[in-house]
């Protein structure tokens, strides 16, 4: 599903990522766990483009994206939700998940989205800032998936 190959990232002279290789199978979990300033972010910026790599491989479901623009990866499925999720907290579990739309032309939340997050159907009236942490990151992933998943961010 996903698989990195001799990814070097640098911030001018400076090397974060030293030629990572990294392979993750479909349905398979991953974490990327390390202290501070170990490179965590930097290979997040490197995988939606945000950060260029210098050099190595990047490919999702044997399509490489390393030399494509950060919009093109997330048409390819590549999101990211940071961990201070950036939700709206005014606007209710559905606005939110709405927005992620836009993008989609769809206009009503697909079912799958709650079937993968049935604590957000359960709440989907109930504002996004009234929900606790891991509603929220619930929220923010359900959004950004909706996003990747666009046929008109291809």
């Amino acid at each position: 599903m996903l698989n990195i190959s001799n990814l070097h990232v640098a911030y001018g002279e400076s090397e974060v990522l030293h030629g990572l290789d990294i392979n993750v199978a479909p349905n398979e979990i991953v974490a990327i766990m390390g202290c501070n300033g170990m490179g965590k972010t930097t290979l997040m910026k490197s995988l939606m483009g945000i950060v260029p790599s210098r050099e190595g491989r990047i490919a999702v479901d044997e399509t490489e994206i390393t030399p494509l623009k950060t919009y093109d990866r997330v048409a390819e499925g590549i999101a990211y939700v940071p961990q201070g999720r950036m939700i709206f907290s005014t606007m209710t579990v559905e606005e939110n998940i709405e927005t992620g739309l836009t993008v989609t032309g769809e206009s009503e939340v697909p079912g799958d989205i709650y079937e993968l997050f049935p604590v957000l159907l359960e709440m989907k009236s109930r504002r996004g800032g009234n929900l606790s942490g891991g509603q929220q990151q619930q929220l923010a992933i359900a959004r950004a998936r909706r996003q990747a998943e666009s046929p008109f961010a291809r």
